[in-house]
């Protein structure tokens, strides 16, 4: 089905089909393909099942309220907005705050106070309340929850042989294609615009590959996926892939129609064809020191951190001065890592790395992720030709622009073998091939209110 549906991701959409976002180049994806999309990557997820719930029970409650000639006129649900407004006020949380919270926008949220209405009355009428009798949280449930029980719940698992069914509970069936459509009202915009975003940027590389024929992107999927099999086994070796897939509400058939798995494997597709082992080993030569620098020569290195500044204040502590004074006194104690990683857990004022006793990984000499002051007295070491013995050195005290830290160097790795390297560099390319294909920041989604 999915693969019908992304021949909707095109350069011209069909006039009748509603666009759901579009992107560098005119490109355009239908809301019915970023629907389908959608559903198989967050349908069966834990996400998913919490927005099923939600939706069914909301039809539910539809349907009983038709049943038993129970109604919520829109009078009623303005009347219940301003006195939420004016609760709201009063304990200083702005109720337009908590709309925002719940991800939901002004019309969603009148429906829900609507349906939430209806599960009121529902209960009054089943307990034999009067109508401006109190209905407790707790008894809405309870009997809603007696509802669902007595029509019987099903939800039927990706594979499931009913078509185009996602749930039932008695009279009430949800559809796949009624749920995708919820799921994108529902979802966050970042999950959407990623995967309008995967859409697009298979349509681009697809745009870029015309003489790619189906028995070779067919064979460039088989081996994307065996890639991934082998690193699932390298990592969970005590469980199946299929296993992990179900864990997540996916199937082995719903990855491989998924863009990413796609996207993965034309783009290195495209890679081999267009550079070749030659082409790899020329791009590196050419920008070695950016891949040396990125994947080359690393420290394992862990950190301690103290905020310090020019001057004490309301968000400073310390002085840089005081901060270094205090980090020679402890580096003059510290025998061991085990030491180190202990000092760390009471005294580092680093959230990230205090929660792993410091440890930053391995360090290379071009690693965005750690401050060049830190990369700098790191490999100074190495460029000295200090050596790092068995049990690791300090390293520090050293001054950054927001506080002092102490370094504790555990081990040097060389520079990876060209094989890793390669792989690497193929990497980079993929990432410059499908960055100029489809920028993430030129997609744009096409909802009401985007």
């Amino acid at each position: 089905m999915l693969g019908a549906l992304l021949v909707s991701v095109c350069l011209l959409a069909a006039p009748q089909a509603p666009l759901a976002a579009r992107g560098k180049g005119g490109l355009t994806v239908t809301r019915e393909a970023l629907a389908a999309t959608v559903l198989e990557r967050h349908g069966h997820g834990e996400k998913g099942r919490e927005l099923l719930d939600l939706f069914l029970k909301a039809r539910l409650l539809e349907s009983l309220a038709s049943q038993r000639g129970i109604q919520v006129g829109q009078a009623e649900v303005a009347q219940r907005w301003r006195e939420l407004e004016k609760r709201a006020q009063a304990s200083g949380q702005p109720l337009a705050a908590e709309i925002e919270r719940r991800n939901l926008t002004p019309d969603q949220f009148r429906e829900f106070l609507r349906i939430s209405m209806l599960q009121e009355r529902l209960t009054r009428a089943a307990l034999g309340l009067a109508r401006s009798s109190e209905v407790s949280g707790d008894q809405q449930e309870i009997w809603l929850a007696q509802e669902i029980q007595t029509r019987g719940l099903e939800l039927l698992p990706p594979a499931a042989g009913l078509p185009g069914v996602m749930a039932r509970c008695g009279e009430v069936t949800v559809t796949r294609a009624e749920f995708a459509e919820f799921l994108l009202e529902r979802l966050e915009r970042a999950e959407l615009r990623e995967t309008a975003w995967h859409l697009l940027l298979l349509a681009a590389i697809e745009q870029s590959m015309p003489d790619l024929a189906p028995a070779a992107r067919a064979r460039a999927l088989d081996e994307e996926l065996a890639r991934r099999r082998q690193k699932h086994e390298a990592e969970f070796p005590t469980i199946t892939f299929e296993q992990r897939l179900g864990a997540t509400g996916r199937t082995l058939d719903a990855l491989r129609r998924d863009p990413s798995v796609a996207i993965a494997a034309l783009s290195r597709a495209w890679v081999d064809r267009s550079f070749g082992p030659e082409g790899v080993r020329s791009t590196y030569e050419k920008e070695r020191e950016l891949f040396e620098a990125r994947y080359g020569e690393a420290m394992r290195a862990a950190l301690l951190f103290l905020v310090a500044g020019r001057f004490v204040n309301d968000l400073c502590p310390r002085t840089f001065e005081r901060a270094e004074e205090e980090l020679r006194k402890y580096a003059q104690r510290l025998k061991s890592q085990a030491e180190f990683g202990e000092l760390v857990t009471r005294l580092s004022e680093e959230p990230t790395t205090k929660k792993q006793l410091g440890d930053m990984g391995w360090v290379t000499r071009g690693d965005a992720r750690v401050p060049a002051e830190l990369r700098e007295a790191l490999f100074h070491l190495l460029d000295t030709g200090a050596t790092i013995p068995e049990g690791g050195r300090l390293v520090g005290p050293v001054r950054l622009s927001t506080g002092c830290a102490l370094l504790w160097a555990s081990a040097r790795r060389a520079s990876p073998s060209w094989e890793e390297m390669a792989e690497r560099v193929h990497e980079e390319l993929r990432r410059r091939f499908l960055e100029e294909r489809m920028p993430q920041e030129s997609v744009e989604l096409l909802f009401p209110g985007e």
